[in-house]
């Protein structure tokens, strides 16, 4: 019977174990990028215009323009893009090729992707 038990619990615990996600490692994102940045939001006339972007990722870091200030961005190799400047929030993902994310203050916001271009 305490056999019995032990394999319910082991498979119990196997079974678990499955559904709790893997982290998902993808290429190394240094490299030059090139695309487009796309308006969600403009609550102000001041609010930084979309327009064609260009990006290099040395050492998992870019920078990304933010009216007249650069935002430091880290391009993790888990897939996670983020970066900060006081009031801005940048967010976003990186999948092994494209750069895709969201930069917002709160009454302006820009989409933006970026594709690796090149080897």
């Amino acid at each position: 019977m305490m056999r019995f038990i032990r394999g319910i619990v082991m498979l119990s615990c196997l079974a678990l174990s499955a559904c709790v996600p893997l982290a998902t490692v993808v290429a190394n994102p240094d490299g030059d990028y090139r695309g487009t940045a796309t308006r969600f939001q403009v609550l102000r006339r001041t609010c930084p215009r979309p327009s064609l972007l260009s990006a290099s990722v040395r050492n998992g870091i870019m920078f990304y323009k933010w009216e007249y200030q650069q935002i430091q961005v880290s391009v993790l190799t888990n897939g996670a893009v983020s970066g900060a400047l006081p009031g801005v929030r940048l967010t976003g993902t990186y999948d092994g090729t494209i750069i895709q994310g969201d930069v917002t203050d709160g009454q302006c916001g820009l989409h933006f992707t970026l594709k690796r271009v090149g080897a």
